[in-house]
């Protein structure tokens, strides 16, 4: 007779036995209770075509109206909620409750209502996209206090709320202790930097039912087990529609080796190995929301001694995907959401390939889409995109001052800086010895917008980082400094080998700050290059505009036959491996050889987006990528027939281009008409223009067969900007090559390597 359970599998199986796993939500951790052998390993593993989640979270039951009645009675103990938000939701008949005892010991807590996870009622309300948030900006602070006219609440209203801020490359929480109209001051505040804004002090509060208001909205009250929901369609909540987290961990791996657990997935909760942990694999692995931290504090595996900027390390090894120990692999998956990293490695010997990473670190801590600590990681073949700070960060506080033999190439890093600046697509600090490191092949581009305003390069070096070695990368659009900034910030570095890289739209391409600098060679590059003295620059080209790329508006930056960057270079292996004219050609792309291209496989039929077979509003022109859609405005629609998504696609993405100030608006993604099933919303970042385009992902309901497909902007707001192409795929399902990225969706005109 079949288990009922997972956990009754794990009880019974040993080596070479396999628990396969009907389709289904099951509401407990999969803990094996023994390892598995190199030669026979343990396996968990979906049955054919079944869509598998192991769930952190549990139904809520028993929902009833806030009533009028009770509302008074909130208000006799509550004077603040006569006139708030969460009355006026009251009177409208739109809020619920219901008694649920969450676990006291979790981090944070989560909400779901049919999957997808819901807002804690903040001001401002932050909107629906978790990795740009709508925020309030301080028109001054101190260390522990800020200004703001938008804070017109009565005396007193602020306090006992949770301030979130975010200062520079600073994110901080502290409780509100003081609130005056048009002030706050908050206890438990670091002192790195306080709230006095650098830049922008931008903020939210939290933690006071006066403001749920907005469908969707939650608040938890702990002292009496209260969990308050505004239901986003104005009806009661089912017994099985809105669920509460209750686990931190749906896969733990804690204490056990091979075991290899296959096309599952997870939501409301991680998954983990442990120091002990050998040869674990996750393939195919499907993960959502996976930490939820609220605060902000300083991660408990610190190395050097505790400061006042301690709590930069909140969640480096605590949040995420949590891979340790040695030989253990992340492959083929999919990873969105996460208030801190999305996978944290520590140990030795650990490979995270071919695994997209979306919508990560959206407390804006220096956790990151993959934080590296320990030694000789492997990071190939990954496509990271939207992070608050860093897509890959390496940070001495809890990875110590050597960060050797790691492997950081193929991936395609972007979307980052989306809280905090003053970072990087790969960001190390500080005075880090990356001897036998390597950062080669990756596509570093289109930070958010936020992000530009200070550093945002490729790779960031910082704070005297030193024997780095880096080539083969490609940087573009608006990436500030360009493919790398080496900063001693006034002290030293030396033994920096920065070979062949591209800016392919940005001015510089390896920039210097002030300091130090001894035995570094910068070589090959296309762009402008730091001239301090140590440093040796040699054939390096500039402007970028004169380079003769194929096409860089489809961010194609390989050398047409008449560029003067061919045959101009010095050999440097590997670097410069595959050349074919007599001399090397400069930057990332040797002439002649099958260009390189990073980021996991997505495999997938490519649609055009002016093939629609239906639409309302928007139109086609022609842009420098071909012809693309625009107009796109609230009310919008556009509808594609016979769009075909091969088998459980989970992932959308677009070719878009999207002015600054109409960035993160949503277009929704309907199957078979205008208003049918919703399967995901995609909120575009902006580019920097409408005809600079980016692509841009987020995951979908798992969907299979041809449909029709309409795409509809919402509202009546203005609109988003422009689409080239977009595609339907499953995120991980085909694995690259080595050097390539075969079957990766690209931009018109690419091809990837044999």
């Amino acid at each position: 007779m079949p288990f009922t359970t997972i956990g009754q599998c794990s009880a019974v199986m040993g080596p070479g036995d396999t628990c396969v796993i009907e389709s289904g939500t099951y509401h407990e951790t999969i803990a094996p209770a023994r390892s598995g052998t190199a030669a026979a390993p343990i396996t968990y593993t979906a049955a054919p075509g079944a869509q598998v989640v192991v769930d952190g979270a549990d139904p809520v039951t028993g929902w009833s109206a806030v009533s009028g009645t009770d509302l008074t009675a909130l208000e006799g103990r509550d004077s603040f909620l006569a006139g708030s938000a969460f009355a006026g939701a009251v009177a409208t008949g739109q809020v619920y409750q219901s008694q649920v005892a969450v676990d006291p010991s979790l981090s944070g807590n989560q909400v779901f209502w049919n999957g997808q996870a819901q807002v804690e009622a903040q001001w401002p309300y932050p909107g629906t996209d978790p990795s740009v948030p709508v925020m309030a900006s301080a028109q001054s602070g101190t260390t522990d206090s800020l200004s703001d006219s938008a804070l017109t609440q009565p005396s007193g209203f602020w306090n006992g709320a949770l301030l979130t801020a975010h200062n520079w490359f600073v994110s901080e929480t502290g409780t509100v202790t003081n609130s005056q109209v048009g002030s706050i001051t908050a206890a438990g505040l670091p002192s790195c930097v306080g709230l006095s804004p650098n830049q922008s002090t931008n903020y939210s509060l939290s933690g006071k039912l006066e403001l749920l208001g907005q469908p969707g909205e939650w608040f938890y009250q702990s002292s009496s087990h209260t969990l308050y929901f505004d239901s986003p369609n104005g009806s009661k909540p089912s017994d099985t529609s809105v669920e509460v987290k209750q686990r931190a961990v749906a896969i733990d791996l804690s204490g056990r080796s091979n075991i290899s657990v296959v096309d599952l997935g997870i939501r409301g909760a991680t998954a983990r190995t442990s120091a002990g942990s050998i040869g674990d694999v996750l393939n195919g692995l499907v993960a959502h929301d996976i930490s939820s931290d609220r605060q902000l504090n300083p991660d408990p595996n610190m190395v050097t001694a505790p400061d006042g900027c301690a709590v930069l390390t909140a969640g480096e090894t605590t949040s995420g995907i949590l891979l340790q120990g040695s030989g253990n692999v992340i492959s083929n998956s999919l990873i969105d959401g996460s208030t801190g990293n999305g996978v944290a490695m520590s140990g030795s010997g650990n490979t995270v390939t071919n695994t997209t990473i979306l919508h990560v670190d959206t407390l804006g801590s220096y956790a990151a889409g993959i934080n590296v600590l320990g030694s000789h990681q492997t990071i190939t073949h990954n496509t990271i995109e939207g992070s608050g700070r860093s897509d890959i960060n390496i940070d001495n506080k809890v990875a110590g001052s050597t960060a050797a033999g790691h492997d950081i190439s193929y991936n395609d890093l972007s979307g980052y800086g989306n809280l905090v600046v003053d970072g990087g697509a790969v960001y190390v600090c500080c005075s880090v010895n990356l001897a036998g490191t390597v950062i080669h092949h990756n596509q570093l581009h289109d930070p958010s917008p936020f992000a530009r305003s200070a550093p945002a390069p490729g790779v960031y070096l910082d704070n005297s980082t030193y024997n780095a070695t880096v080539y083969d990368n490609a940087a573009w659009n608006r990436t500030t400094y360009g493919a790398v900034l080496i900063n001693p910030n006034g002290q030293s570095t030396s033994g920096n080998r920065i070979y062949n890289n591209t800016s392919g739209t940005d001015t510089n391409v390896a920039s210097t700050f002030g300091g130090t600098f001894s035995d570094t060679d910068i070589i090959n590059n296309i762009g402008v290059t730091g001239a301090d003295p140590g440093i040796t620059n040699s054939n390096n080209f500039t402007p970028v505009s004169a380079a003769q790329f194929t096409n860089p508006a489809a961010d194609d930056f390989t050398l047409t036959a008449g560029s003067p960057a061919r045959n101009a270079g010095v050999v440097w292996a590997p670097a410069t491996n595959g050349f074919t004219d007599p001399a090397p050609s400069l930057g990332a792309y040797q002439y002649g050889a099958p260009k390189w291209v990073g980021g996991a496989s997505r495999v997938g039929e490519q649609v055009q987006a002016e093939a629609f077979t239906s639409s309302s509003g928007i139109s086609p022109h022609a842009a420098g990528t071909g012809t693309v859609i625009g107009s796109f405005d609230g009310g919008d629609w556009v509808g594609y027939d016979n769009v075909d998504f091969g088998t459980d696609a989970n992932l959308f993405t677009a070719f878009a281009g999207v002015d600054d100030p109409y960035a993160n608006k949503g277009i929704e993604i309907h199957l078979d008409s205008v208003t049918g099933p919703l399967i995901g919303v995609l909120y575009p970042a902006g580019t920097g223009g409408f005809d600079t385009l980016s692509l841009q992902s987020t995951s979908i309901t798992p969907t299979s067969g041809t449909h029709s497909v309409y795409l509809v902007a919402p509202g009546s707001q203005p609109g988003f900007g422009n689409i080239d192409y977009f595609a339907f795929t499953h995120a991980g399902s085909q694995p690259p090559t080595a050097g390539s990225a075969t079957g990766a969706l690209q931009p018109p005109g690419t091809t990837s390597a044999p």
